[in-house]
């Protein structure tokens, strides 16, 4: 606005100068209404500049605006193997209490091998904090989730804990929840005591089969030490009948 009121009021001076006013003093209007038009384009350009500045950052400087986050969870991370002894023992562990078996022939683990439903047992949930059956225990035990049997032993303890916290004490979930971690502590014991023996086994089978190799490697040197030695000997003798051979035949050539 300022502008065009400098460009009508210049233009009004120019097209019909009033009367009173001199020369000189027309041509000072003049130039101070071109002034301030230049003023103003100047400062319009440096609005412009400052606003694409703004408008584009330096790439890699925070503009203070939020970042968007990605929606859902971030990638599970990936954990080397176990051992593949580490991962035998914990299977066989895992097999044995599932299929453990009363003595009236019931499968006492079917209660515990899947969770309830979240829509048909809501307050499950609101009252159990970290949730867990053994579906989920074995894929942890598929995807190396458990690092030794201890890991593997906090899940059977918090399955067992989390059935006698939601149900009443005395009812057959309840009390099954009691020998299951039972039967899990006899099987780790089981399984781990035999593991070690087989280690043992193979460790003493290992040794006595060294110790044979040593022998035989002591047998079969002393074997050349004697072949050498009774090679000496031999020579000796040979040695001792040529020189006696020479004797005599110096002695005969003597008299003759």
């Amino acid at each position: 606005m300022k502008r065009l009121a400098a460009r009508c009021y210049a233009g009004s001076l120019i097209l019909s100068p009033p009367a009173d006013i001199q020369p000189e003093h027309y041509s000072q209007a003049a130039e101070n209404g071109l002034s301030v038009d230049m003023e103003e384009e100047t400062s319009l350009k440096k609005r412009k500049s400052d606003h694409q500045v703004n408008k584009d950052p330096v790439p890699g400087q925070e503009t203070g605006e939020k970042v968007k986050k990605r929606r859902g969870r971030p990638p599970a991370e990936k954990l080397p193997p176990n051992p593949p002894q580490l991962t035998k023992q914990m299977n066989t562990i895992v097999d044995m209490v599932i299929n453990y078996k009363d003595t009236l022939g019931r499968q006492i683990s079917k209660g515990f091998v899947q969770l309830p439903s979240r829509k048909e047992v809501p307050e499950y949930y609101e009252l159990i904090r970290k949730p867990v059956d053994f579906r989920r225990i074995r894929e942890r035990v598929r995807n190396h989730k458990y690092r030794s049997v201890a890991d593997l032993e906090k899940d059977i303890i918090l399955l067992c804990h989390n059935a006698q916290t939601f149900n009443l004490e005395g009812s057959q979930i309840y009390e099954d929840s009691i020998v299951l971690q039972s039967v899990f502590e006899s099987a780790r014991q089981r399984i781990v005591s035999n593991d070690k023996t087989e280690e043992e086994s193979a460790a003493l089978a290992g040794g006595e089969a060294n110790q044979q190799l040593m022998q035989q490697d002591k047998n079969s040197e002393q074997s050349h030490n004697a072949n050498a030695t009774a090679g000496v000997k031999e020579r000796c003798s040979f040695s001792s009948e040529d020189s006696a051979e020479e004797r005599r035949d110096n002695g005969r050539g003597e008299d003759g």
